[in-house]
């Protein structure tokens, strides 16, 4: 163990980065993938490097807990994506968050995106393993 782990034990990291500044960064990929939904290619590649973190992120208990927790975050981007990968852990709260976003008739593209997310979960097609 590091003495900056010793020091600090109840942060937690994975590499050799803590997850809150993780968390922060999914946070802030997923708002910069929002603004730039008018540029699909340069979108996508944001949305990929999205996916990374989140990956990395699942392999903990506190990175899912963190991702589920952003599930209240106040930007519908955010609320969006922690809620899509958080179906696999936190399933009926996910939902509610992913159903609210589809109710929403300010949440443009993101109330369909809601609506197909819950259509391939509920027909089992759902993957995260891209």
């Amino acid at each position: 163990m590091s003495l900056e782990a010793a020091a600090a034990p109840h942060v937690h990291t994975i590499g050799v980065e803590p997850i809150a500044e993780r968390l922060a960064t999914y946070r802030t990929t997923a708002i910069a993938w929002d603004a730039l939904s008018g540029d699909p290619a340069k979108a996508n590649k944001v949305f990929v490097d999205l996916h990374r973190m989140y990956k990395s992120l699942r392999d903990t208990e506190a990175g899912r807990m963190g991702i589920a927790r952003l599930m209240d975050d106040s930007a519908v981007a955010v609320r969006l994506t922690a809620a899509a990968h958080s179906l696999f852990w936190s399933p009926e709260r996910a939902e509610r968050v992913l159903r609210a976003i589809q109710d929403d008739p300010n949440a443009g593209l993101h109330a369909v995106t809601a609506k197909y997310t819950l259509k391939e979960f509920h027909a089992g097609r759902l993957s995260h393993d891209w």
